[in-house]
């Protein structure tokens, strides 16, 4: 038997992986709420209030076990706040 990478989900990876992934999501929905705060019209508010609950609705039901999962979705968050905050 070798020790191949495998991808099935596992649950002993550090830890600080998953709250690095909640740090992403976090800081990109402070960037939301603070578009939010800035919108000159009701139509912008809603919009990047959809956009805090999508992250939000990301984060949670992204699979904990699964370290590739959690590191994808860290890097989409990165992603997505380094092309709106410019």
């Amino acid at each position: 038997m070798t020790d191949m990478p495998s991808d099935e989900p596992i649950d002993d990876y550090d830890p600080m992986i998953y709250d690095a992934m909640r740090e992403a999501a976090n800081r990109l929905r402070g960037l939301y709420v603070a578009r939010q705060n800035e919108a000159a019209s009701e139509q912008q508010r809603q919009h990047w209030l959809e956009k805090q609950i999508a992250v939000r609705i990301e984060a949670d039901e992204v699979d904990t076990y699964s370290l590739n999962a959690v590191q994808a979705l860290r890097a989409s968050f990165v992603a997505r706040l380094k092309a709106e905050d410019h």
